[in-house]
């Protein structure tokens, strides 16, 4: 079958879902293409595969499926061989203890406000909840000291501005930062494409997720 006939195929099978259930089609295809739109307009974010992640086809992490971001981090924290993890903002999805389940050596920290709640895991006992906001939290103690820093969506803007900055002071020689809600969160999206070009190494989307990252290690394969 050719192009053009899969094509008229396609724009038939579109058509017929939109009258069945436009909601769907609004939600399954116009969202992505938003998605894709703005991950490709990015004025300073540069997009790429997750193929393009040295040594991603070397790992393998364990967790639920439906948790496919969580396990790209999980993955990133492998293949950097990560001691040291620190999550800024509300771990609601509890991804700190899927980190701790896939890195056995690690030690994971998660800062947010409010009273830590109860142990949730096994591997709760490598995970140190820490409570307060990043303005006013010390972070002298893990200076230098982190080899991956996780920031969840920070609002208002000034609490994003804050938690990067202490990422980067946490930061160890070959460490690395990544920010969720990249392609879902207007703030982080121009927040990242302002803050890009200041930084000394490149700052990058992973398509497929939320993910923006940046490495003072070479994560990212240069392309073919």
């Amino acid at each position: 079958m050719s192009d053009w006939r899969i094509l008229s195929a396609v724009i038939g099978g579109v058509i017929r879902h939109s009258i069945a259930d436009p909601g769907q089609i609004r939600r399954a295809l116009l969202d992505d293409l938003w998605v894709d739109l703005k991950s490709f307009g990015g004025a300073t974010v540069r997009p790429i595969e997750l193929s393009r992640i040295r040594g991603i086809d070397l790992v393998q992490v364990d967790g639920p499926v439906r948790r496919r971001s969580a396990l790209v981090l999980a993955t990133i924290a492998a293949i950097l061989d990560c001691d040291t993890v620190f999550e800024l903002g509300p771990d609601r999805s509890q991804t700190a203890d899927l980190l701790a389940h896939n890195l056995p050596a690690a030690r994971i920290y998660t800062l947010a406000p409010g009273t830590a709640g109860p142990a949730r895991t096994e591997d709760d006992q490598r995970v140190t909840a820490l409570q307060g906001e990043p303005a006013t939290f010390d972070f002298t103690p893990y200076s230098g000291k982190i080899d991956l820093v996780y920031i969840r969506t920070a609002r208002p803007q000034a609490r994003l501005r804050t938690s990067t900055d202490a990422a980067f002071g946490m930061l160890s020689e070959y460490g690395t930062v990544v920010w969720d809600a990249y392609t879902s969160d207007p703030a982080v999206y121009a927040f990242l494409n302002r803050l890009a070009p200041s930084l000394d190494r490149p700052t990058f989307h992973l398509m497929g997720t939320p993910f923006a990252v940046y490495s003072r290690w070479d994560l990212i394969l240069p392309p073919d």
